[in-house]
C-alpha cells in the first residue's frame, strides 16, 4: 500500500490553471460532503421518554439492542435517543416486554369511571393520590431533581370547636440528579408548595428527605423559627473567618508581599436563642387621671339631749351671710410615666470571642530589616482590619518567623502519546492524510479521465499533422515516460544506444506499470495511422 502511495505521489503532476480550479472544487466538494455526512449522522434522533419519566436504563438498554434498534444516549442529560422513524417501534418493542415509564398519576385517577357503590372512603384515598401526584409532577419540574414522591397526611375537619387532632402534615423523597445540589431557598420553596397545595397545612409540618436520607428541610426550618443549629453555626463562622481573612490579605500583600505570610482567625460563637423585652420609666411622673369631688352642707345639725329642749322655740339663724355647717372633699389623681418598651429579638449567634494570629516570614526580602518597634503600628493596624474588639476579650498575635520551604513535587512523566495535545495533533494529521488519499485515489483519478476526454477530442479535430511528426512524438513520449517513471528512482536514465531487447524489457515495465499512458500512447498510433490511410 505504501509502494502504491509513493509510485502516486512520484507521479503526480501538477496540472494546468483550467485543471487547478477543477481539483481544487473536487477536494472542496468532497470536504462538504464528508462534513455534512458527519453531522446529519447527529441528527434525526429523539428522546425515547421525556425527561421527567423514570424509566429502567438497564432494561431499556437490553431490549433495544435485542431488536437491533439503534440508540444513543444523550450526555448532557442521560436520555436514551433514538432515530424518528424508529420511535414507534422502541416504544412498541418495550411495551411487550412490559417496561413503561414510571410517571406519577395526577388527576387522572379522578377521570376514571366510578364503580357503583364506591364509599366515601375510597373517593377519599383517589383524592390524596392524585394531589400526591400532582405535587410530585410540580416539584419534578425543578432542574435539580430527577424524581419525586409525595406522601399527605390530611387530617379531616371537625365542625367541634375544641378539637384534639393533630394538623396535617406532609413528607417530600427526592431524588437529585448526578451532581446537582438544592440549597435553603429551593428547599425552602418546595415546602412552601407543598403547604399551600394543601388547605390548613402549615409549613413546619412539612419535610423534606433526599435519596441519601438526608433530612434537606432542617436548615431551612430552623432558620425560619430562628432557632440555630449546627450547620448554621458552621456557616456563620465560615463567614466571620473568610471576611477577616480577606481584609488582612488584602494589607499584607501590598506591605510584605504574597506568600510571605500565614493568618489564621478562630471566631467563638454562642448559639444560644436570645430574645427580651425592656421597659424604661422616663422623667418624674405626671398626672394621667384626676377626679375631684368637694360636698358643702348648709342645714342645721340635731343637737341636744332628745326632748330637753322641745317647748323652747329655736333661735333664728342670721339669713343674710349663710355658713356651711359641714364640708365634705374628695379628690382622686392617677399618675403615669412615660415608658420606653422594646423586644429584641437577637439573630440567633452571639459573636463571644475572635482570636487572630499572623504569622510573617522573617526570611522574606521586604522583612529582613524590619526590627521588633515597627510591628507595633502594624500590629494596630491588623486590629482595625480584623474588626477585633479588645474589649470583648479578642486578642490578635503577631509574629515574625523563617519559613520552611516546601518540598518539591515530582511531577509524573507523561510520555508524548500520551500528551493530550499530541493526540490533538494527531487526530488532526489523520484528517489530513484521509483528505490527501481521497484527493489522490478518488478526485485525481476523475480529473484526470476528463482530461483525458478533453486531449483525445482536441487531437480528433486537428487533422493537419504529419505521420512521422506524429509518430516521432509518441515515440519521443514513450521515452521521456520510461526515462520519467520507470528508472526515476535511478541515477542513470536508459542510454539512447541501447539494444532493442533492453528497450523491449523496458516497454514491458513500462506497461505494467503505467497502463493508462501506453493505453493512450497507443490509441494516438492507431489516429495517425487512420489519417495516413485516408
Amino acid at each position: 500500500m505504501f509502494e502504491k502511495i509513493k509510485q502516486y505521489l512520484l507521479l503526480l503532476q501538477f496540472p494546468s490553471s483550467k485543471n487547478s480550479i477543477m481539483f481544487a472544487a473536487a477536494a472542496v466538494f468532497l470536504t462538504a460532503v464528508i462534513t455534512f455526512s458527519l453531522w446529519n449522522s447527529n441528527q434525526g434522533f429523539i428522546a425515547l421518554f421525556g425527561s421527567q419519566e423514570n424509566i429502567p436504563m438497564a432494561q431499556v438498554a437490553e431490549v433495544l439492542g435485542g431488536e437491533a434498534i439503534p440508540y444513543r444516549v444523550n450526555p448532557d442529560n442521560g436520555q436514551i435517543l433514538v432515530k424518528e422513524n424508529a420511535l414507534s417501534r422502541a416504544r412498541m418493542a418495550l411495551a411487550s416486554k412490559g417496561i413503561s415509564a414510571i410517571i406519577p398519576t395526577g388527576y387522572e385517577l379522578m377521570d376514571k369511571d366510578q364503580v357503583l357503590g364506591s364509599s366515601q372512603f375510597i373517593q377519599n384515598v383517589r383524592y390524596k393520590r392524585s394531589l400526591e401526584g400532582e405535587l410530585a409532577k410540580s416539584i419534578m419540574v425543578l432542574d435539580a431533581v430527577e424524581h419525586a414522591r409525595v406522601h399527605l397526611a390530611i387530617v379531616e375537619s371537625s365542625s367541634f370547636v375544641v378539637n384534639s387532632q393533630p394538623d396535617s402534615s406532609a413528607s417530600v423523597v427526592i431524588h437529585l440528579r448526578y451532581g446537582k445540589q438544592m440549597n435553603d431557598q429551593q428547599i425552602g420553596a418546595i415546602i412552601q408548595l407543598v403547604a399551600g397545595s394543601v388547605p390548613g397545612m402549615k409549613a413546619e409540618n412539612v419535610r423534606v428527605v433526599d435519596q441519601h436520607g438526608n433530612l434537606l428541610s432542617e436548615n431551612y426550618l430552623a432558620q425560619r423559627e430562628g432557632t440555630p443549629n449546627a450547620k448554621n453555626g458552621h456557616d456563620i463562622a465560615e463567614k466571620l473567618r473568610n471576611e477577616a481573612t480577606t481584609n488582612l490579605s488584602n494589607l499584607l500583600v501590598s506591605i510584605v508581599g504574597a506568600n510571605n505570610f500565614r493568618i489564621s482567625v478562630s471566631p467563638t460563637l454562642n448559639l444560644n436563642k436570645v430574645e427580651e423585652t425592656q421597659e424604661r420609666y422616663i422623667g418624674a411622673p405626671r398626672v394621667s387621671d384626676e377626679n375631684v369631688n368637694q360636698e358643702n352642707t348648709t342645714n342645721e345639725l340635731a343637737l341636744g339631749i332628745p326632748g330637753s329642749l322641745s317647748n323652747r322655740p329655736i333661735n333664728k339663724a342670721d339669713t343674710s351671710s349663710p355658713q356651711a355647717l359641714s364640708t365634705r372633699n374628695q379628690a382622686q389623681r392617677k399618675y403615669a410615666y412615660d415608658r420606653n418598651i422594646r423586644h429584641v429579638l437577637f439573630p440567633g449567634y452571639t459573636l463571644e470571642k475572635m482570636s487572630v494570629a499572623i504569622v510573617l516570614n522573617q526570611s522574606a526580602p521586604q522583612l529582613a530589616k524590619w526590627k521588633a518597634e515597627q510591628l507595633t503600628p502594624l500590629n494596630k493596624l491588623m486590629i482595625d482590619a480584623a474588626g477585633l474588639d479588645l474589649s470583648r476579650g479578642d486578642s490578635l498575635t503577631l509574629n515574625m518567623m523563617a519559613f520552611s520551604n516546601p518540598p518539591e513535587i515530582a511531577l509524573p512523566i507523561v510520555r508524548w502519546w500520551q500528551d493530550s495535545a499530541a493526540q490533538e495533533w494527531a487526530k488532526l494529521g489523520l484528517m489530513a492524510l484521509i483528505a490527501l488519499l481521497i484527493a489522490l485515489f478518488v478526485a485525481r483519478p476523475l480529473i484526470q479521465r476528463f482530461t483525458a476526454k478533453e486531449a483525445s477530442s482536441e487531437n480528433t479535430e486537428n487533422t493537419q499533422v504529419p505521420v512521422e511528426v506524429a509518430s516521432q512524438e509518441a515515440s519521443e513520449s514513450i521515452s521521456d515516460l520510461t526515462r520519467r517513471n520507470v528508472f526515476a528512482e535511478d541515477d542513470e536514465f536508459l542510454p539512447q544506444s541501447s539494444g532493442i531487447e533492453e528497450r523491449i524489457r523496458c516497454l514491458q515495465a513500462l506497461t505494467h506499470s503505467e497502463t493508462e499512458r501506453v493505453a493512450e500512447v497507443i490509441k494516438q498510433w492507431i489516429n495517425c495511422n487512420e489519417r495516413s490511410d485516408s
